[in-house]
Formats: structure tokens, sequence, C-alpha cells
């Protein structure tokens, strides 16, 4: 249970860093192709910290509904986010990544003219060739369907699914990405959304891609009331 700053006793924390360390090392390592795993499961460890606070701040505490909203809104975008840069490296260490052999050197601006009743212009762009490929940013959607076609996720396939539901939301954080007048927080983010996220999260993460022990599968434990849409 959350404590206040001024209660006697010990803080609540989640599950520690450590612990989750030892768990995300299983399949986030060095020699796989990826520059800093380390930090990266030092990032996804953070983030799965503060779910599980979001889950107690939500167990604990009587929020408005407009502040319940926006505690789903943050549980929705971060879970994407680790679930976005596990993917990321995931692509990398089974060699699925997008790689381009090219470089933008120079963008020359062309002249505009009538086409179609429309003024148009045509810029070309010069690349360079590279001596070697390297790897070419992919969004969010793009790697949920190639990790779909190469099956990085493993055979779980109800994951995918639920992560084509959620990739809309991942870029919520940016206010100002409105669709039309209905387009708000209040509207996107509910239960349903929070559960998920959760039901992904606990899938893979207690997955045969980390292959956690019994107690490293009890850090995921909270998330199962999510399955009640």
């Amino acid at each position: 249970m959350l404590s206040k700053v001024s209660d006697s006793g010990s803080a609540w924390y989640p599950v520690p860093i450590k612990k989750l360390d030892t768990l995300l090392i299983k399949a986030i390592y060095s020699g796989r192709g990826y520059s800093h795993p380390y930090a990266l499961r030092r990032n996804i460890a953070y983030n799965l910290q503060y779910l599980e606070y979001l889950d107690r701040t939500v167990q604990d505490l009587k929020l408005s509904s407009v502040l319940l909203t926006q505690t789903w809104k943050s549980f929705v975008i971060a879970g994407c986010g680790i679930i976005e840069s596990l993917l990321h490296y995931l692509l990398i260490a089974n060699g699925a990544h997008a790689k381009t052999k090219w470089d933008l050197v120079a963008v020359a601006p062309g002249n505009s003219k009538t086409w179609d009743g429309e003024v148009r212009k045509v810029d070309s762009h010069v690349y360079k060739k590279r001596s070697s490929p390297r790897l070419e940013q992919m969004r969010f959607d793009a790697m949920i369907k190639k990790s779909e076609s190469k099956k990085v996720l493993g055979c779980e396939h109800s994951i995918y699914p639920l992560l084509k539901k959620l990739r809309p939301l991942r870029n919520k954080f940016h206010l100002q990405e409105i669709g039309n007048v209905v387009d708000t927080d209040w509207n996107a983010f509910n239960w349903s959304e929070a559960c998920f996220m959760a039901q992904v999260i606990q899938r893979v993460f207690t997955s045969t891609i980390f292959n956690p022990n019994a107690d490293e599968r009890g850090y995921f434990d909270y998330l199962s009331r999510y399955h009640e849409i």
C-alpha cells in the first residue's frame, strides 16, 4: 500500500530493479548485435516498476474520473514504450530489423508547376552508398507487422491483435495531435485499453522469450486482474 510522506514505517516498493534485470538478461544481453543491452534492460525495468506503481495508485487512491483516465493513459503509453523497445531489440537480435545501404546527403528543391489543376513540385534527393548497411528507423506499426511475420515474440499469436489495437495510442503523449473534435484522452483511454496493455506485458514477460521461473512469473501476478474486460 502507498504511504504518505508523513507516515512512519517503510515506503512501498515494486519489484526491485536487480530482480527484474536478472529476468531481462535471459533475453537481452551482449553479442546479439545491440549496442547497449545493459541500458536497455535498465530502462525496461524502470518502466516495469512504473507500471506496478500506477496499478498501486489505482488500488490505493480514490481518484476522480479524469485522473483515473490519465493514469490509464500513462499505463498504456509506458507499456507501449516497453514493448516497442523490446521489439526493436528482438528484431535486431534476429537479423530482421530494417536496414539501408544509403545515406541522404542533400536535397535539391525543384521548381513548382501546375499539374492536374494543382501546384506541385518535385525535389531531388541525393544519396551516398554506405560501405555497410545501417539500421533504418522503424515505426511501431512496422515493428509489430515484422515481429508478427518473423514470430519474434514466439507463438503467442494473441499478443498481436492487442498490440494493433494499442498502436494508435502510442503517440498520444503529443497533446496537439488531434484527429477530430472528440479525439481526446477522455475518449481514448479507459479500463479496456489498460486491460489490453496489461495482458500484453504479462504474456510477453512470462513467455519462453524470458523463460521465467515461478518467482519471476509472480512479478506480474498483479496484472492478472486486468484480464476481466
